[in-house]
């Protein structure tokens, strides 16, 4: 049977994990390690239990969070919505949790990729998203990394679901605490205005990573960039700062695109971390 939420406490927070789906990626490699040398690839994936030459698709979850601070109802990102056959489940789940989307007030988007900001259905949520990446998605967004045919698509799929959202999001230029106990944090790379969410109530961090962290093996070789990474070199630096901020705050890390629920803990392995689901 699928498994579709997730319920933990965060201190005083209520939590829920949720599914909005999955999605098979194909030439995972490709996708997720370009620029990594074919020989320690081979070994990296070996160790998380993956044949580098038998890798043909990636099912990647997607997985959404929603937070009860018992005075605000928060969602972090919205899923794939409509642009994927087998994702856009966020609001069923929700309402099988007994959650109708009227009760989240607001909505915070950690970058603007259709994955993340599929459904629009909250009719009386705040839209939160850093300025940068509405600027960078609303103008001629360079994206020279991807091959072409990839990146006419993905534009072609951002721009529609931003401007309906013209009138109700809320831009912000710098780290802000939204509600008592939830901040962003700038972290940038993976899209020039991405951002991270960290959530603490009773001495405890959990750090919402967007996309700054797309698979595991990204944890043991944070400078390994995948093709969707924009600035690759801002990339390396977010995921270092994000790392050691987890271990140094013993923080739970909740990763979108992880196996569901995408929760776990970082620790040291050399001069790079390790992953603990």
């Amino acid at each position: 049977m699928e498994t579709t939420s997730h319920k933990f406490q965060l201190g005083h927070f209520n939590c829920l994990a949720i599914a909005d789906g999955t999605h098979i990626y194909n030439d995972p490699a490709e996708l997720l390690f370009p620029d990594a040398p074919k020989d320690l690839l081979a070994e990296a994936l070996r160790q998380n239990g993956i044949e580098l030459e038998h890798w043909n698709e990636w099912c990647s979850d997607y997985t959404c969070l929603i937070v009860d601070t018992k005075t605000h109802c928060v969602l972090i990102d919205t899923g794939a919505g409509s642009s994927l056959p087998s994702a856009g489940r966020l609001v069923k789940n929700m309402q099988a949790n007994g959650i109708d989307p009227g009760e989240i007030d607001i909505v915070l988007i950690s970058h603007a990729h259709p994955d993340h900001l599929g459904a629009a259905n909250f009719p009386n949520a705040r839209i939160i998203m850093r300025r940068e990446e509405w600027t960078f998605w609303n103008s001629e967004p360079d994206l020279p990394r991807m091959p072409t045919e990839s990146r006419d698509i993905l534009i072609g799929l951002v721009k529609p679901l931003l401007l309906p959202l013209a009138d109700r999001i809320e831009l912000i230029d710098k780290n802000t605490e939204i509600v008592p106990g939830i901040k962003t944090m700038e972290a940038s790379g993976h899209t020039p205005g991405h951002m991270a969410i960290s959530i603490t109530s009773g001495g405890r961090e959990l750090l919402c990573t967007g996309d700054a962290i797309l698979h595991p093996v990204h944890i043991e070789h944070p400078d390994w960039n995948a093709v969707v990474d924009v600035l690759p070199e801002d990339a390396q630096e977010t995921r270092r700062l994000l790392l050691a901020r987890a271990v140094s705050k013993n923080s739970i890390l909740f990763c979108f695109h992880f196996p569901f629920p995408g929760m776990g803990r970082v620790t040291e392995k050399g001069e790079t971390w390790q992953w603990e689901p």
